[in-house]
């Protein structure tokens, strides 16, 4: 059994006043039975986005089976909630921890960083990939030991693309081809998938046709599944491409000459797709990254809001920070390191860059560069786009520097300046006189990409969902997301308490109510009878988070009980271990 402290809690929005009081008063009848649970006295924010109401929660059989004045009741177990939350467990709307679930030990299947945040269902499927195909084997992967939580399987578009074209993806498919995959995303949805997961900013799926992405959203439509995807660009350009290959790329003929993939473009993409399949489509860990796209946020959700009122089911999901990407980033981009006329034109995502031995003399492939008259302001100009796509010299915190640790927790802004250096110099002296073979680079960063405006301004809006983006981690790396241990710790105590962006019954129906509504779940997201006993209980003036950029495995204060299927999986702030979650298979509940 697991004893990993949590103590995080957890602000949760949206509680029933209509709470239908009269299905309050209507259990009366059943006071004096007994359960197996009995919250007492909490107060309960349904996940509804209405406000609080003090009542008791009884659970049987791990289902919800009474909510109001149970003062007679007895049961098997009972514990006092007076003053704390009771809200629905938090739906995770964008989750890597897919591999780790199918493929872990025991310990790792506890999935103890996520459910220590009041996590009790996530979506799989990120960014189009799946661990395993098919589906069926997936979910039997899962189940062979159990999970700590529960998991909603989607279809990967990069998964079945490359079943379909293999290695031979850099094209748009043919017609034979599209027809295949969409074989492949029926046999998907008939095993148990909810619907269509992509990210089209990665390979394969970056080769592919926005038509073909409609035409296999469409056969999800016929099950009534939703898309969600990591949309085309979130930047001024797309995350594979810097300014010096510009013009080496050779664009899809569907685009328009000289056309630029941009965060707008990603955004309008997913709005079509939800126009002609009709189906739910939700933006995923929405952000505008770097200053040049700061404000993206405004335009997004005018458009959202436009289409919207035309009817189109638009949806976003966010982590709520002004930090992205998983793990530390370097600058220079490798073909820098490559000999000089090395072939760049498959971007910063070709899988030729990993070719063994191509990098082995990168110190003086980089000094080449540099006393290179074209090429030396070519790596300027990538070098000064990236610091500003990560937030500029003054939002790159050092978090990795073997060869000098005094660096880190320092920007990179400060360093420069100290140096007497410009930040573009600053980084390739950083290179130059700490490289190694294993990190060329000398120091890795963690940027400061985002601004509070964009990140509060998606934040407030009634269709955005709260996702982690994050996974399982039995213990953080440097320079990793703090996202991984606090997302929700962090929302509530941030940007519902601290700040007040956002109200905490809004917070609860982002966790709750509002994904479960995105991804057609019928018996989770709510404090009700009839729904599952997925909850949360914490104690809203004491949740904090403690995971920081220097500290991303800082743990959380406030949570108190976390309730999976009725079992605790987090039980007075410990994470016990248990292994209760199940796959939540398309068809499971009533349709």
């Amino acid at each position: 059994m697991i004893l990993w402290r949590v103590s995080m809690r957890f602000g949760l929005t949206r509680a029933c006043a209509c709470m239908a009081m009269a299905g309050f008063f209507g259990v009366s009848q059943l006071a004096a039975q007994s359960y197996d649970l009995l919250i007492r006295g909490g107060r309960v924010l349904d996940g509804t986005g209405n406000p609080e109401v003090v009542a008791d929660v009884a659970i049987r059989d791990g289902v919800i089976v009474a909510v109001g004045n149970l003062e007679s009741a007895i049961a098997g177990r009972t514990i006092d909630a007076n003053g704390m939350h009771v809200t629905p467990g938090f739906i995770d709307m964008h989750s890597h921890a897919d591999r780790t679930l199918y493929a872990g030990d025991a310990n790792d299947r506890a999935a103890a960083n996520l459910v220590a945040q009041g996590i009790t269902t996530i979506v799989v499927g990120p960014d189009g990939r799946n661990p395993v195909w098919p589906i069926s084997a997936e979910i039997a992967g899962y189940e062979s030991l159990g999970v700590g939580l529960n998991i909603v399987p989607m279809v990967g578009h990069g998964s079945v693309r490359g079943e379909v074209m293999g290695d031979d993806y850099e094209r748009h498919a043919t017609p034979e081809e599209v027809d295949s995959m969409k074989a492949l995303v029926r046999m998907g949805m008939e095993e148990g998938a909810w619907g269509l997961g992509a990210g089209p900013e990665y390979r394969p799926g970056r080769f592919s046709a926005t038509e073909e992405i409609i035409a296999l959203a469409g056969v999800v439509s016929d099950y009534d599944g939703f898309y969600y995807a990591h949309q085309r660009s979130q930047s001024p350009l797309p995350l594979w491409l810097t300014p010096s290959i510009v013009d080496e790329y050779t664009p899809p003929p569907t685009w328009p000459e000289g056309w630029r993939l941009t965060a707008t473009d990603g955004m309008h993409e997913t709005i079509r797709i939800g126009r002609e399949t009709g189906i739910r489509v939700v933006g995923t860990h929405i952000k505008a990254k770097g200053p040049r796209t700061w404000g993206q946020s405004a335009i997004d959700v005018m458009a959202i809001d436009r289409a919207r009122a035309e009817g189109v089911q638009v949806y976003l999901d966010q982590y709520p920070y002004e930090t992205f990407g998983g793990g530390s980033v370097e600058v220079i981009p490798r073909w820098y390191y490559a000999p000089i006329g090395t072939d760049r034109s498959g971007g910063l995502d070709a899988p030729d860059w990993g070719r063994e031995g191509l990098l082995v003399n990168w110190n003086e492939n980089l000094r080449g560069h540099l006393k290179d008259p074209v090429l030396s302001i070519e790596l300027v100009t990538d070098v000064e786009y990236i610091l500003d796509l990560q937030g500029g010299a003054d939002r790159h915190i050092i978090v990795i520097s073997p060869r000098d640790e005094s660096l880190v927790g320092r920007t990179l802004g400060d360093l420069a300046r100290e140096n007497g250096l410009s930040a573009v110099e600053q980084v390739l002296q950083l290179a130059l006189d700490l490289g190694t073979a294993t990190l060329r680079s000398g120091v890795r960063f963690r940027g400061l990409a985002g601004s509070a405006e964009d990140v509060e301004r998606y934040m407030r809006q009634d269709y955005t969902a709260t996702s982690t983006d994050g996974g399982v981690v039995a213990h953080a790396r440097p320079g990793q997301h703090p996202r991984y241990y606090g997302t929700y710790p962090h929302k509530i105590a941030t940007y519902v308490r601290d700040k007040g962006t956002i109200t905490l019954p809004f917070f609860v129906r982002s966790s709750t109510g509002l994904p479960a509504q995105i991804v057609g779940l019928r018996d989770r997201g709510y404090v009700r009878e009839g729904q599952v006993a997925d909850l949360v209980i914490f104690d809203y003036e004491e949740v904090q988070d403690h995971a920081t950029i220097t500290n991303p495995g800082g743990g959380n204060d406030g949570i108190e009980y976390v309730f999976v299927n009725g079992e605790a999986v987090v039980d007075r702030g410990l994470v016990t271990g248990a292994l209760p979650g199940m796959v939540l298979r398309r068809g499971g509940v009533e349709e």
